[in-house]
């Protein structure tokens, strides 16, 4: 099969040839290492290079700035994105830095906001730049933020949660805001050649859900959902990346046309043998492999036996792709990403061989 028949199969809960690979590829030693290049930025080309390295599947190729934007620099390593909000890069932040401040503190804030036009010139170029080297078939993944997320990061957590209980109609606004701007940024990324979108919308901590179940299914769950509806009548399947213990949003989850969930991350007690049971038949899933303990301070051997028994777990019948439980992060040995995959590979071609 090629890669992105490969990943695709999965992604449609069918058995390929062999276990799919995938992951978030954010370790700039990690591509100096295995490509001999070392991004400033992540760019289409060389994360097409570095995930054909590591014998991929498929790369997330984000929708981006437009043509020629530069960030406001406010100080020494601080900068203000096109949202407003402001950021910080720090030694280990690459690629995605942490937000800092805010635009939006008030109602007054939100009534004079204006967002990002998603139409501007040149968001597609990273997709289209991967597209100008030698992809060997991988699948070329788009990628939106979600809409609770967008609303974090354009109020904070803090004032995010005063809005849940004191004025939910300016999320709602914010959620629709954003659903506007992810809907024609995955069109456009379709468009450019992305056959799968990924949603990033963290929904967890690592003990549980952001919100109470009754407040997510009221506000954030038909705005997921729309947004999830859109991109899935653009003839691609939806990939949905949410950190933390989602275990009381699945069943809602299940009812939208999410096709697959990521990280099912470890430290936050997401049980794969449990979700492969519940909910196998529903979602493709991808994951899990501890980027919190067994690939930041395990051994090799300790990599390729936990590699094994998630394949042993996850994926008989088909439906599963071989990831770790967030990304391929700083705190990462090379030696630990490239054991994991050549076990993958091997391992994941042979337990469907039987």
């Amino acid at each position: 099969m090629r890669r992105y028949e490969r990943f695709l199969s999965a992604v449609a809960r069918r058995q390929p040839d062999r276990v799919p690979l995938f992951d978030f590829l954010f370790q700039q030693p990690m591509y100096e290492a295995l490509t001999g290049r070392r991004p400033e930025s992540y760019n289409g080309p060389d994360a097409v290079r570095c995930a054909l390295a590591l014998d991929h599947d498929g790369v997330w190729l984000p929708f981006g700035g437009f043509s020629g934007y530069k960030p406001e620099v406010l100080g020494e390593g601080v900068y203000r994105d096109e949202w407003g909000t402001v950021y910080k890069k720090t030694a280990s932040s690459w690629p995605i830095d942490a937000p800092i401040d805010y635009p939006i503190k008030s109602p007054e804030d939100l009534s004079c906001y204006r967002p990002p036009d998603p139409t501007l010139p040149g968001r597609d170029a990273e997709i289209l730049a991967a597209r100008t080297v030698s992809t060997e078939g991988l699948a070329l993944l788009g990628g939106v933020c979600g809409p609770f997320t967008t609303a974090w990061m354009l109020m904070g957590y803090e004032t995010l949660c005063f809005a849940l209980l004191e004025n939910p109609a300016a999320l709602v606004s914010i959620f629709r805001m954003s659903n506007e701007f992810a809907k024609e940024a995955a069109r456009r990324s379709v468009a450019a050649g992305c056959c799968g979108i990924w949603v990033s919308d963290d929904l967890g901590s690592s003990t549980g859900g952001f919100l109470s179940v009754p407040h997510f299914r009221e506000y954030v769950l038909p705005a997921l959902a729309e947004l999830v509806d859109h991109i899935d009548r653009l003839g691609v399947p939806v990939l949905l990346h949410s950190c933390g213990c989602i275990r009381d949003y699945l069943p809602d989850l299940a009812k939208t046309k999410i096709a697959a969930i990521h990280p099912l991350q470890r430290t936050a007690g997401m049980d794969l043998a449990k979700v492969k049971r519940d909910y196998g038949g529903r979602f493709c899933i991808i994951g899990n492999i501890d980027s919190s303990r067994t690939l930041p301070y395990g051994s090799p051997d300790d990599v390729a036996a936990e590699v094994r028994a998630a394949i042993d777990i996850a994926a008989p019948g088909g439906g599963y792709v071989l990831a770790s439980d967030h990304s391929l992060h700083d705190g990462i040995p090379i030696e630990n990403i490239k054991a994991m995959f050549k076990t993958g590979a091997e391992y994941g071609r042979r337990i469907y061989a039987k």
